[in-house]
């Protein structure tokens, strides 16, 4: 019997470790790799950036492709995990597409992605840090296209990184907005499960422990009620059976504000392709790769009317 209860002591403790210390330990971190490919790849000139944040010493690493005869300026931003290539959301073709409509394109790697410098910490924060990375980002447009109108783009985490800048800085005209993590306990749950595969019920104590002893998502807690202060301008896209930013709270944003457009995009087929290569994640960010035709008509006629 001593054995037996001993084993079972080895096995709660083994969990433990596993599911409240080193698993929740990683998920804080950001995870993201280096750039494949460039916007070269997409037939696109472009200059690389360094961009500084002073104040914190880091250096960000970003993207510069001019258009001819520009009108305005797009500023991407990746989601969690990614960088300013966002190969499964497609964003070099997002990038050209913009391009092609009279856009300087800027895009960047946030904080602790991609070629930018980590922070100590190097953790995720849903905007609640990385919004400074986009202010960087603004006054470097404002020096390479000075006068001209900066409209910004963001998927997932990106979304809340620029609805946490857009109420720190009011340059920014207009926001469209993919996907947009908004509500970071589900979120969260939501990649926990795309990571790992197990089900949702049984990963409830990794999440607490990520959120409570290790600092997931930083003071980004309340982006809903952040984003429903905002008056400029929004159009948010959302996937509907995006499993990790849920349709819901996009409703939830949307509902009530004249000034947010909301699009529902299309339920894919089972079998698409994309679903075929996304695992857990589902069509999470991936609206443009699913129906491009669908989403830049949503876009075109959003910018049309500002």
């Amino acid at each position: 019997m001593k054995w037996f209860v001993g084993f079972i002591a080895f096995l709660i403790g083994l969990w433990a470790v596993l599911f409240l210390g080193y698993l929740p330990s990683q998920l804080v971190q950001a995870q993201s790799d280096a750039f494949i490919h460039t916007p070269a790849h997409v037939g696109l000139e472009y200059d690389d950036l360094s961009l500084s944040v002073p104040d914190e010493n880091l250096s960000l690493s970003g993207w510069w492709m001019p258009a001819g005869e520009a009108h305005a300026v797009m500023l991407y931003v990746h989601g969690a995990n990614g960088n300013k290539e966002d190969k499964y959301i497609g964003a070099l073709d997002i990038y050209a597409a913009f391009v092609k409509r009279g856009y300087h394109v800027m895009a960047i790697d946030l904080r602790n992605h991609g070629a930018s410098d980590r922070t100590e910490s190097g953790q995720l924060t849903f905007g609640s840090e990385e919004y400074r990375d986009i202010i960087v980002a603004i006054d470097m447009i404002e020096q390479l296209a000075p006068g001209l109108p900066v409209i910004a783009s963001g998927t997932s985490m990106g979304g809340a990184t620029l609805i946490e800048a857009s109420v720190r800085d009011n340059r920014l005209e207009a926001l469209i907005l993919i996907d947009p993590l908004l509500d970071p306990q589900s979120a969260s749950l939501g990649g926990i499960q795309a990571i790992l595969g197990m089900p949702k019920a049984l990963l409830g104590p990794t999440l607490w422990s990520a959120t409570n002893l290790f600092g997931l998502g930083g003071d980004a807690q309340n982006i809903i009620e952040t984003g429903r202060t905002l008056t400029l301008p929004i159009l948010i896209v959302q996937d509907p059976q995006d499993p990790v930013t849920l349709a819901r709270y996009s409703r939830e944003l949307a509902n009530g504000r004249p000034n947010i457009t909301y699009h529902l995009m299309p339920t894919p087929p089972a079998d698409h392709p994309v679903l075929a290569d996304a695992g857990g994640w589902g069509s999470h960010g991936a609206a443009f790769r699913l129906d491009p035709e669908d989403v830049l008509k949503q876009v075109d006629a959003f910018l049309a009317a500002l």
